[in-house]
């Protein structure tokens, strides 16, 4: 290669890598600094105008559309990019049933941002919890009966699906290894030895310590999407399913979540009902769902020192890989109060965990692709120097550089957690306040039915997002 092809080569690299990675995202409306230019266009629903005009083929603006819409109480509007989302998850879990190899798995030359994005488990199963909570917020019961059970069905064939899905992108690496180390005359055999270095991996891992360290729930489960399942089997009458889902939802949070005594005290109001005919009491009920702050924010973490010895005449070798920065709550709490009595908020399920968990058992496999690359790239940047000398050296090296970004695309407007309370309508007002005891809302009840508020506050300025729905 002629050091003026050696140049075209980097300064290219630079070009794509400056819009490799980014997606069509609408991005956070409750962070500082984008809440008020949100806030004078009228909030979300000030947003939300204009996004049926700006459709984009993209899943992750899909799937942060139909949060905006559901924030700004257009459900209908909010299941229908929940759809389009669901129409590309459910296209990708087709091709790893049937067995396909990915179309790109992401060339070795290049990162992982060059990648389509892959549709993680946990985002499939809240487009469902979601849609079910737009059809309940619609009073469509059938629909939302449908999306409940899909996405309790997705969490039970999760762990089978994840295990084709790691395989089947296994053999794609090993693959793709071969395919680059024969077209640019690399020692595939090096590169595979590298890549299992021990020593290497342990250097990594050690990086990720703190992040993994935490306990997480059983597979792929979220405690909120079946807690939200029970929830609904409640409201439309069937006890004895939301019996179980509810016992299944306090076995996985007990000991590991505050609001486990709260799932508790709903499994014994629907075990009752099961046992009375349909007619749990007499008292009636007010469910608060909380949604609460930001979820952790992928952010990329480099390992710019020689990790291992490839060759002494390289000038770079590093590794960029992504990790995650946790958002603040909003609030730690809420405070319910219906006259005289009062009952706190408590965190049901923390999607900080669930996003981390499976991301924890991606990553031996993330991890495995950067080392691919990244020894591949720093031969290739050997053989530049060994070719167009210095300057090709250090080309090769600015190339590398580069090219040395980690994938942090993501599902960005997910809370950092859900929580839930329950209190008896003795009163038809029932208000909401903050841990300083501010007022936050105040909203009257029927007390002659129950009623299910839902409550979305992403930071502590932001604006105060709900919605009703009684039964």
């Amino acid at each position: 290669m002629t050091k003026k092809g050696i140049l075209g080569l980097v300064v290219g690299s630079i070009i794509f890598a400056g819009c490799a990675g980014t997606t069509p995202s609408l991005g956070k409306l409750g962070k500082s600094g984008n809440y008020e230019s949100a806030k004078k266009a009228g909030g979300y629903k000030g947003i939300a105008k204009d996004l049926v005009k700006k459709e984009k083929d993209d899943l992750l603006w899909y799937l942060d559309a139909g949060l905006i819409l559901r924030y700004a109480q257009d459900f209908n509007q909010s299941t229908y990019f929940f759809d389009k989302s669901e129409v590309k998850i459910k296209k990708y879990d087709k091709e790893i049933l049937a067995g396909k190899f990915f179309a790109n798995v992401g060339s070795v030359l290049t990162n992982d941002t060059f990648m389509d994005y892959r549709p993680k488990i946990y985002e499939g199963i809240m487009v469902n919890t979601y849609k079910g909570m737009d059809f309940m917020s619609r009073l469509d019961r059938a629909n939302a009966r449908i999306e409940f059970n899909r996405a309790l069905e997705r969490q039970r064939r999760a762990k089978e699906f994840f295990a084709k899905e790691i395989s089947q992108e296994k053999k794609k690496i090993e693959e793709e290894n071969k395919k680059k180390a024969q077209k640019k005359k690399v020692d595939s055999r090096k590169v595979s030895k590298s890549a299992n270095n021990k020593k290497t991996k342990w250097v990594i891992e050690k990086k990720y310590s703190n992040l993994f360290a935490f306990k997480p729930y059983p597979d792929f489960i979220n405690p909120f999407t079946s807690y939200m399942s029970g929830l609904f089997f409640i409201s439309v009458g069937d006890y004895a399913k939301a019996t179980d889902i509810l016992k299944e939802t306090y076995g996985m949070i007990k000991g590991n979540e505050p609001a486990a005594s709260y799932v508790k005290e709903d499994l014994k109001y629907a075990m009752k009902a099961a046992s009375s005919l349909g007619k749990a009491t007499s008292k009636h009920y007010a469910w608060i769902v909380f949604a609460d702050g930001e979820g952790p924010k992928k952010v990329e973490m480099r390992f710019d020192i020689p990790l291992f010895l490839i060759t002494k005449k390289a000038y770079y070798t590093g590794i960029a890989l992504p990790s995650f920065k946790e958002n603040p709550s909003a609030f730690k709490y809420l405070s319910v109060k219906n006259g005289s009595r009062a009952v706190f908020t408590k965190q049901v399920a923390s999607m900080d965990k669930v996003v981390k968990t499976e991301f924890k058992k991606r990553f031996p496999t993330i991890m495995t692709r950067a080392i691919v690359r990244t020894v591949t790239q720093t031969m290739i940047q050997y053989q530049l120097r060994k070719k167009g000398g210095l300057i090709g050296g250090i080309l090769g090296a600015v190339y590398q550089g580069v090219m040395n970004r980690a994938d942090t695309r993501q599902w960005r407007m997910l809370p950092k957690d859900f929580q839930i309370a329950r209190i008896e309508l003795k009163e038809p007002r029932i208000s909401l306040f903050d841990p300083t005891h501010k007022k936050l809302m105040e909203l009257k009840l029927d007390t002659r039915k129950n009623h299910i508020v839902f409550v979305r506050i992403p930071e502590k300025n932001a604006e105060v997002i709900y919605n009703e729905v009684s039964f």
